[in-house]
């Protein structure tokens, strides 16, 4: 009988020991959305395309994303990590094996917002005095 339980409970003890990575994956997708479309996103200095889209982006860090158009004022917003719900699932493996390794590949975390939308306004143009068109 204790041979059975041993052989339950090690595949189990794997299967928890770094839960949030196998689970909860150390990317995630963030949708990007403008009005009008077609603003260039830069997310932490690299160029990503144009909206709308969906980015992957490493759950380990906080991000910013930039949204720029001609003729618009840039949007910048930020994507913060949190902690994951699926971190708390290492308590059956007694913590320790299972947050270290989520911890080293950022799967504990969880990025917020899901979503970014970005309404561009129209950019400003002053006119210096005494110039006429």
């Amino acid at each position: 009988m204790k041979k059975n339980n041993l052989f339950l409970i090690i595949p189990l003890s794997l299967f928890f020991a770094s839960c949030a990575t196998l689970i909860n994956t150390t990317t995630q997708d963030i949708e990007i959305q403008s009005v009008p479309t077609a603003a260039k996103i830069t997310i932490d200095s690299k160029k990503f395309g144009i909206t709308p889209q969906k980015v992957n982006l490493e759950r380990g860090s906080n991000h910013v994303i930039r949204l720029e158009m001609d003729g618009y004022e840039p949007h910048e917003t930020q994507v913060t990590k949190k902690i994951s719900y699926y971190t708390w699932l290492n308590a059956f493996n007694l913590w320790i094996p299972g947050l270290t390794i989520d911890y080293f590949t950022g799967a504990m975390y969880e990025l917020t917002p899901e979503k970014t939308e970005a309404i561009m306004l129209v950019e400003k143009k002053i006119e210096k005095p005494g110039k006429k068109p």
